[in-house]
């Protein structure tokens, strides 16, 4: 695993938790977008840690070194769905 795939990892575990805390201190009292975008991100971290939980409790048997799916779930998801559901909130919002 390269030093980006351990980065992307950290942030998906960390940085994204950690940043949805801090945009979800006061979110009832902000405009509806930010409550969508908001809303967007969590669901899409939830939908992100589920498909970590399936790709990291998979058999190894099943495993490839040129296995691209099981990173792609197992770390890229943690990043990436949060952005993608954050960016369907604001898209979604009532305010667009």
């Amino acid at each position: 695993m390269s030093t980006l795939h351990q980065v992307v990892l950290v942030l998906g575990l960390f940085g994204v938790p950690l940043a949805l805390l801090i945009a979800g201190h006061r979110i009832k009292r902000s405009t509806p977008r930010k409550q969508y975008v908001f809303w967007g991100g969590v669901w899409g971290h939830l939908l992100a840690l589920a498909l970590a939980m399936y790709a990291s409790l998979s058999p190894p048997i099943g495993w490839l070194s040129s296995d691209l799916t099981r990173g792609a779930l197992g770390v890229w998801s943690l990043v990436l769905l949060p952005l993608a559901g954050a960016l369907l909130g604001a898209v979604r919002s009532p305010e667009s």
